[in-house]
C-alpha cells in the first residue's frame, strides 16, 4: 500500500527572489562554489545546465553522510520563480517510491521567501518522513542567501 506524503517549509532571506531563482535555474552549476559546505559537486549528465530535462548527479553531505542524488530538472517556471526536480536515482531511491523538490523564491518587500516543498512516495510504511532534506533545504537557503548578499555587497562596493 503507498505511502504518499507532502513536506513544506518557508524560510525567510534577504536576497530578492530572482536572485534565488537564478542560482536553482541558470547558476545551477555554481551550487557546489556557492554551498561548500553541503555540495561537493554538481555533474552534468545530460541537457545543458538550467534545461528542463536536464539530468544532474548532486553529491552531498547530509546527517555527516557524503551521498548522491541523480535529478531530473522537471521544470522553471520563470513566472512563479520556481523549479522542480524529480529524482530518479541514489539514496533518496533506496527508501522513496518517489521523490520530488519543488523550490520557490516569492518576492517580498524587502528580501523574499523561498519555499521548499517535498513531495514523495515511501516504499513502505516504515520509512520516516524525510524531515532532514527539509532541514537540509532550510540550510542551503541560509548559505545561499548569505553569498547572494555577499555578492550584492560586493557589486555595491566595486560600483
Amino acid at each position: 500500500m503507498p505511502v504518499f506524503g507532502r513536506l513544506e517549509t518557508e524560510v525567510a532571506a534577504k536576497a530578492p527572489a530572482y536572485k534565488f531563482h537564478e542560482v536553482n535555474s541558470k547558476r545551477i552549476h555554481e551550487t557546489a562554489k556557492i554551498c561548500p559546505k553541503y555540495f561537493q559537486k554538481i555533474d552534468l549528465k545530460e541537457g545543458e545546465w538550467g534545461g528542463e530535462g536536464s539530468v544532474t548527479c548532486w553529491y552531498f553531505v547530509i546527517d555527516g553522510k557524503a551521498v548522491m542524488s541523480r535529478e531530473i530538472l522537471e521544470k522553471v517556471d520563470n513566472e512563479n520563480q520556481s523549479v522542480t526536480y524529480n529524482v530518479i536515482g541514489g539514496v533518496l531511491k533506496e527508501t522513496y517510491q518517489s521523490f520530488k523538490f519543488i523550490v520557490q523564491a516569492i518576492p517580498k518587500d524587502e528580501g523574499s521567501l523561498v519555499r521548499w516543498t517535498l513531495i514523495y512516495e515511501k516504499l513502505n510504511v516504515d520509512v520516516p518522513d524525510p524531515n532532514a532534506m527539509l532541514q537540509f533545504g532550510t540550510d542551503v537557503t541560509a548559505e545561499i542567501d548569505a553569498y547572494l548578499t555577499q555578492e550584492e555587497l560586493e557589486k555595491k562596493t566595486i560600483a
